[in-house]
């Protein structure tokens, strides 16, 4: 039996955000760049292995609301119940990037060094840049050793961006 995933469309102060879960948690969030819906719903069920999209919000109320509050200032998303796949690093790595508090940034090697891998910077920086989940696991709190920003698969102005709307000051 497949199961089902729930989809929206939400407008942030970034521009469209893509929204996806299950009734377990949230399995997508992408920002809408050059993409086509389509094209996003159909790399959304390859990755969830589910043949089935299910064009409805169901079970992404309480997703949609909290999103609304941390556009606002109001809300942090790194509790909020998550249903992704990945291999068991992605799956660390992922886990350690919930646990950057708001405000604050880590760095690609203290990430490493957190999960038992202190020279796996560069392994780090793919698994945020596989990251299905933009926002509610927070790859954009990552930065270089030297404080630089590093990637982010939204681009450089979209990391300041969202650095800058929590508070953090990066040059």
């Amino acid at each position: 039996m497949q199961r089902r995933i729930y989809y929206a469309r939400l407008d942030s102060p970034w521009g469209p955000l893509f929204l996806a879960g299950t009734e377990k948690g949230v399995c997508n969030c992408t920002f809408i760049r050059d993409q086509d819906i389509t094209d996003i719903l159909n790399q959304v069920a390859k990755r969830n292995h589910d043949g089935l999209v299910k064009g409805a919000v169901g079970p992404l109320g309480p997703a949609i609301d909290l999103l609304k509050r941390y556009f606002s200032s109001e809300a942090e998303l790194n509790h909020y119940p998550l249903d992704i796949q990945g291999s068991p690093f992605r799956l660390r790595v992922w886990s350690a990037l919930r646990k950057i508090p708001l405000g604050k940034v880590a760095t690609y090697g203290e990430i490493a060094a957190k999960i038992g891998k202190p020279r796996g910077g560069r392994a780090i920086g793919q698994a945020c840049g596989s990251n299905p989940v933009v926002l509610f696991v927070p790859c954009h709190r990552v930065v270089s050793a030297r404080g630089k920003l590093g990637g982010f698969g939204g681009g450089i102005s979209l990391k300041r961006s969202l650095l800058h709307h929590e508070g953090v000051r990066i040059y």
